[in-house]
């Protein structure tokens, strides 16, 4: 078992399994002088399927613990969670789309392109503006990404919207 050290608001290893199985060959996180970095969904994702272990010092964290962690610091942390599982379970590679101002780039297999999908995460209930909208879609226009909407329903299920320009 891979062991991870919980670090503020992310997890790390110096295991060189960590960084071979799951930086590269399966894209998970970031290497930062070698040290593995993950994300708390990511770590969340991979505790979740008996992949790592996360340590808080010497105790080990439970997926809900890390579940607890992540909603402490993301009021939508369990809508990005369950739109990351869902999209990770499908086969395609997760990053962080901060800087395109959206919750996922989103990379059909690998990472050898550049991401093909922006993706904005939302609760059914949540209430958008048209200028919300246009923003998001006009900067995914500008770096050649598709933008999509992950809309998350009280039943946990995840519908995706594509939203486009459309010229006539």
């Amino acid at each position: 078992m891979i062991v991870f050290y919980l670090s503020g608001d992310r997890v790390f290893s110096t295991d060189q399994n960590a960084i071979n199985g799951l930086y590269n060959k399966r894209h998970f996180g970031k290497l930062v002088e070698g040290k593995l970095f993950l994300s708390l969904l990511e770590a969340t994702y991979l505790v979740e399927r008996g992949k790592i272990e996360v340590r808080d010092g010497k105790r080990k964290l439970t997926v809900e613990e890390l579940m607890n962690l992540g909603r402490e610091r993301d009021e939508l942390f369990d809508a990005k969670y369950l739109v990351y599982k869902d999209l990770r379970d499908r086969g395609y590679t997760v990053k962080s789309g901060l800087k395109f101002g959206s919750h996922f780039r989103v990379y059909r297999r690998g990472m050898d392109e550049h991401s093909q999908w922006l993706v904005w995460v939302l609760p059914e209930n949540s209430r958008l503006s048209p200028n919300d909208i246009t923003a998001r879609v006009r900067v995914a226009h500008g770096v050649r990404k598709n933008m999509i909407m992950a809309i998350v329903d009280e039943d946990a299920d995840v519908t995706y919207y594509k939203v486009e320009w459309v010229r006539f």
